[in-house]
């Protein structure tokens, strides 16, 4: 078997992945070079400090939302999905199911129809409401959602009149509200309440906002609700459901009312400020609940021009999260606006030392070069609870948690809908929904003048390619780069968009120009010899491949992902095995449930006609990517060489049904004709 296939495995036009370590050129990611040096990518805020809060906050919770893996599933798989679903007999049933299936598959444009169809056969039923209501807005159809939220109302009313009927005719303790009614009002109520407040608040109703606001907070603290209980499916309850439940009705709702309550008493009267600070005391109870409180408190006494007491809450916020380039833009302007220009300088310049070096960091070193005050990032009380929504919604997105990071952030864009991060966040949560034109609609609205800028055209450029439109990606790249390879982010991009297209000596000639403009080389530069060893492996130019493997371990000593590429290339042309095997080793130890590790590592031993340990490892390489051709195979071909051959031909036959490449499959064809005879081995 070539080497190419054993290394390039999930390779293919449009992109899957490059090399033998889940390399992936077009998931969603913000950094491909700079920031966290052991990965392609991380998160645009402090992905640390957004997970302890994100975990920590839905400790207890369970969710009413269906629990989902989005982004997992390819765009083939989801056509599939609908088409079977559209067959099914439309019964309530039907479409319930059918929307449960859609959202499982990660499709909430999919589900948000399926359910329309479900509550038009029952259109009283609360959770088919809620439903509804909640993927409405979640995938932007405004009108639709707050149409619904009315229809909630009218519910409530009535389950609430029929609980107080109950409750004055009660004669004993036994005498309960049903199901249906706790759903409404444990369920609906907070929702309902937090709807109609962002929709008075987008309409400058400040008194109407405030209270409904407090309504929900209300419900949520007085009858709380037992989520694990109202689960349909316990069974599949995960981190990313306990996220997206606590968006409607758990910690994540409790946080943004109080602050959402907050930004209404500020509207109503700038003198609201104590008030409006007061309303928030109750989030201020946790380490990382007070990054939001401290945040918003800021931002609201900066509204409200009390800039003293602005700059001491955005302080303490920048010292919750030192990464946050939002806050450090707000403490800046509000110590300039204050005549405090030493403060201004002294915190952009341990902003710029404790701080990852990336766009955003350079665009507000620029911003404030001249150290003169800019306009108010935060203009109006729609503004703040919309940078609420975005905060919370893209953290949710980054932690999978996609159907409440929609929500939250099509909250954010129906508050603010020129708001810069919103309109990223969201292109990027709908690559994740392989929902690619959508993605590229958020990603244009982009202006060139915002730091985002470079960022959403590089994302669009991976969103192109999975449209098969790979030469308007490359053009709208080619331009933005010009002359100038420096921009290394860019330079990685359009690389792994030029090998999608087989073009590898563009890709080649690209990131040498990128590598030429490094004066001085580091350990985040390691995935751009990667990438470059990895093209020349494809054109068999082995020396180079080998060359750039090694520099790139040489800045990077124990990059897992180099590590198998190179251990295994030098284990398949029998060269220095036993440093190629703990080579592997140690990639396998430090990513133990890759599969793609495992099975080189398995295939390794094959190769040392180690049959016995080939067998262990690729058995669980097997178990970690069931539905790889190519590990398949390589399982088929240890069984047969450890003298279980019925085993080998049953794995060789669920080959076949992997849709594998032509060669592979003509491989395993000749294998179940004649067995693994020397010319197939």
């Amino acid at each position: 078997m070539i080497i190419n296939d054993r290394l390039h495995q999930g390779y293919s036009k449009g992109g899957a992945c490059i090399g033998r370590a889940t390399f992936m050129p077009f998931k969603a990611s913000n950094h491909l070079i700079t920031g966290n040096k052991g990965n392609f990518m991380h998160l645009t805020r402090s992905s640390a400090f957004f997970r302890q809060f994100l975990l920590s906050s839905v400790l207890g919770t369970a969710m009413l939302f269906a629990p989902t893996g989005p982004g997992q599933a390819q765009p083939e798989t989801l056509e599939s999905v609908a088409e079977a679903l559209e067959d099914m007999p439309e019964t309530l049933a039907g479409a319930y199911l059918s929307a449960r299936v859609a959202q499982e598959e990660g499709d909430l444009t999919l589900a948000a129809h399926f359910y329309a169809q479900a509550l038009e056969k029952d259109p009283e039923n609360p959770q088919l409401l809620e439903r509804n209501f909640a993927l409405a807005f979640a995938v932007g159809n405004y009108d639709v959602a707050f149409s619904l939220a009315e229809r909630m109302t009218q519910t409530l009313g009535r389950t609430e009149a029929g609980n107080e009927t109950a409750s004055s005719e009660a004669k004993d303790d036994e005498d309960q509200p049903s199901e249906e009614d706790l759903f409404a009002t444990q369920q609906i109520a907070p929702m309902v309440h937090m709807a109609l407040g962002i929709k008075a608040l987008k309409g400058k109703n400040y008194a109407s906002a405030s209270k409904n606001f407090q309504s929900g907070l209300d419900q949520m603290i007085n009858n709380p609700v037992d989520l694990l209980r109202s689960l349909p499916f316990r069974s599949n309850i995960n981190n990313p459901a306990l996220l997206s439940a606590s968006a409607q009705n758990g910690p994540f709702a409790l946080i943004s009312q109080n602050i959402l309550h907050a930004w209404s008493l500020i509207g109503q009267d700038r003198k609201n400020l104590d008030k409006a600070l007061l309303a928030m005391e109750d989030i201020n109870s946790s380490d990382v609940n007070q990054f939001f409180f401290s945040l918003h408190s800021g931002l609201i006494a900066a509204y409200a021009k009390d800039y003293k007491k602005a700059a001491d809450y955005l302080q303490s916020s920048l010292k919750a999260d030192p990464n946050s380039v939002a806050t450090a833009d707000a403490l800046i302007n509000v110590y300039l606006k204050a005549g405090n220009t030493d403060k201004a300088k002294e915190t952009l310049a341990i902003f710029n030392l404790t701080s990852a070096d990336t766009e955003e960091k350079a665009w507000l070193k620029e911003t404030y070069a001249k150290m003169q005050p800019t306009a108010s990032p935060i203009r109006t009380p729609q503004d703040g609870a919309a940078e609420l929504f975005s905060t919370l919604g893209d953290a949710l997105a980054q932690e999978n948690a996609i159907e409440g990071g929609a929500l939250y952030l099509q909250y954010a864009n129906y508050l603010r809908p020129d708001h810069d991060r919103t309109e990223f966040a969201l292109g990027q949560l709908f690559e994740r929904m392989k929902r690619d034109e959508k993605a590229l609609e958020y990603f244009d609205q982009i202006p060139e003048s915002s730091y985002l800028y470079r960022q959403a055209q590089r994302r669009a450029g991976f969103s192109l390619t999975r449209l098969k439109r790979a030469d308007d990606a490359i053009d709208r790249l080619s331009a933005m780069l010009g002359d100038d390879a420096s921009d290394l982010e860019t330079v990685s991009v359009l690389s792994r968009i030029y090998q999608s297209q087989d073009r590898f000596k563009d890709s080649i000639d690209l990131l040498t120009r990128g590598l030429n403009s490094v004066k001085k080389k580091r350990d985040i530069h390691w995935s751009l010899y990667f990438l470059r060893g990895s093209a020349y492996d494809q054109i068999k130019d082995w020396p180079n491949t080998e060359k750039d493997m090694q520099e790139a371990l040489e800045l990077f000593p124990n990059q897992p992902t180099v590590l198998n590429y190179l251990g295994y290339s030098w284990v398949d042309r029998g060269m220095h095995l036993e440093k190629a095997i703990e080579m592997i080793k140690q990639a396998v130890a430090l990513k133990p449930y890759d599969g793609f590790f495992v099975d080189s590592l398995g295939w390794a031993y094959y190769r040392l006609n180690k049959y016995e340990d080939a067998v262990q490892y690729l058995e669980r390489a097997v178990e970690l990517r069931p539905e790889d051709p190519t590990i398949t195979d390589h399982l088929g071909d240890a069984y047969w060489k450890a003298g279980r051959q019925n085993e080998a031909y049953f794995q060789w036959h669920r080959v076949k049904a992997m849709d594998p490449s032509d060669e592979l499959m003509a491989q395993v064809d000749k294998k179940i004709e004649n067995g693994l005879v020397p010319s197939s081995d």
